[in-house]
């Protein structure tokens, strides 16, 4: 009568081993394949972050010289606005087929800390007051928006102009087109948040700094 010869203590060890290290080996690539996945889905998400900052940095690039008089026809000045609460400028819309739009960049509360948002409404023949009437009544909240800047603790709007008296290019927290004659060179969102001061930086078409008088055309 022959008897079945069974394992060693050594074989069934080594076969432990090397069952533990396919299942460790399954497992990382497991991992790693999730971490792939994620990545993806991740990079996917941010594509309307990226959406975004093309967005705003089209619509600030393409800033239009847009006429406004002063009432007697014989005076006219850009359409733009700066102060702590507000940017506003007309530009082509850069989704929009370059359609004219009016655009307002404001901060809003968002609990106990802000948001930079961003606002733009098709814009035909409207006077300086027609637009300050639309951002006071609140009407431009009609518009296409998105959020800029989420969740911060405090912003700040300045703009790169020249100064009506000295000539000299500066930052300001405060200019109006109708006062300086020219639109800004640049835009600047400085922002603090967890702790860290950052700013969006935002650049205008050189040639929309050029003043041309309308009633010259």
């Amino acid at each position: 009568m022959k008897y079945r010869r069974g394992f060693t203590l050594i074989e069934v060890v080594v076969a432990i081993a090397i069952f533990t290290s396919m299942v460790l080996l399954s497992t990382a690539a497991l991992n790693q394949a999730f971490k792939q996945y994620k990545k993806v889905m991740d990079e996917g998400v941010n594509l309307w972050k990226v959406a975004r900052n093309f967005w705003i940095h089209k619509s600030a690039s393409g800033m239009l010289f847009y006429f406004i008089d002063d009432g007697t026809r014989l005076k006219w000045y850009p359409y733009f606005v700066c102060n702590p609460d507000v940017i506003s400028y007309v530009s082509a819309s850069p989704m929009a087929d370059n359609v004219p739009v009016v655009v307002w960049i404001v901060k809003e509360r968002h609990d106990d800390n802000y948001d930079v948002v961003y606002y733009e409404l098709p814009v035909y023949v409207k006077k300086q007051q027609e637009l300050e009437g639309d951002y006071q009544s609140g009407r431009f909240k009609k518009g296409y928006s998105f959020v800029i800047i989420e969740n911060v603790s405090s912003v700040s709007f300045e703009s790169y102009v020249e100064a009506p008296v000295t000539k000299l290019w500066d930052w300001s927290r405060e200019y109006y087109g109708k006062s300086g004659g020219k639109l800004p060179k640049y835009l600047r969102i400085a922002y603090k948040k967890d702790g860290l001061f950052n700013a969006l930086m935002l650049s205008i078409s050189t040639n929309s700094t050029i003043y041309q008088n309308p009633t010259s055309i």
